[in-house]
């Protein structure tokens, strides 16, 4: 696989969004990290998004083959088998990384981690199960959810703030997911 494909697949030039979301979950728990956990969140995030990304391709490589045929696996650029195998290397560095700063932080709670390992299971189920699936969109919408909750939790807790505001995420990327979904359907037009 060369790097073009490598980047395609997984989708970096989306990365500053979760790197947002990462800023955003720590302002929202009004939590100042030390540069070295701001780091490790933003990396461990950033894996956590592109090894998804890796794994929507590999889950879709046929109905790619047939519709986006240019795609990398499709294309012949990257085998599934090495797709797959980077995207679920990717997301189980993703948990590490939270396992590694969970352990440093003051208290040491283990609550990042099952926090990440939830993110890490809905990214693979949306990512399997996406296709005609009526709660993809609320599937979608959590995963980023969990980035707020995640990052709060490694950086201090999980206020109310941090709550609503991933909440208020989660219905935003429902909405535009739903939207977009219309909008991808032949003959379907949004509202």
């Amino acid at each position: 696989m060369n790097l073009r494909a490598a980047l395609q697949l997984g989708r970096v030039s989306n990365l500053p969004t979760v790197w947002t979301n990462v800023l955003a979950g720590l302002a929202l728990a009004g939590a100042f990290p030390k540069p070295g956990t701001l780091i490790g969140l933003l990396v461990s995030m950033s894996l956590f998004y592109t090894g998804g990304m890796y794994l929507n391709d590999a889950f879709d490589r046929k109905a790619d083959a047939k519709t986006r045929p240019e795609r990398p696996i499709p294309s012949g650029l990257a085998s599934a088998s090495s797709v797959y195998l980077a995207g679920f290397l990717m997301i189980a560095a993703g948990v590490g990384i939270i396992f590694l700063l969970a352990r440093l932080s003051p208290g040491g709670s283990y609550a990042p981690v099952v926090f990440a390992l939830a993110l890490a299971a809905f990214i693979v189920y949306y990512d399997a199960h996406h296709k005609s699936n009526p709660i993809a969109p609320a599937v979608m919408g959590l995963c980023r959810a969990l980035v707020y909750v995640t990052v709060a939790a490694v950086a201090g807790g999980v206020r109310i703030e941090v709550g609503l505001g991933a909440a208020a995420l989660m219905s935003y990327v429902i909405g535009i997911s739903y939207l977009s979904g219309r909008e991808a359907r032949p003959g379907r037009t949004c509202p």
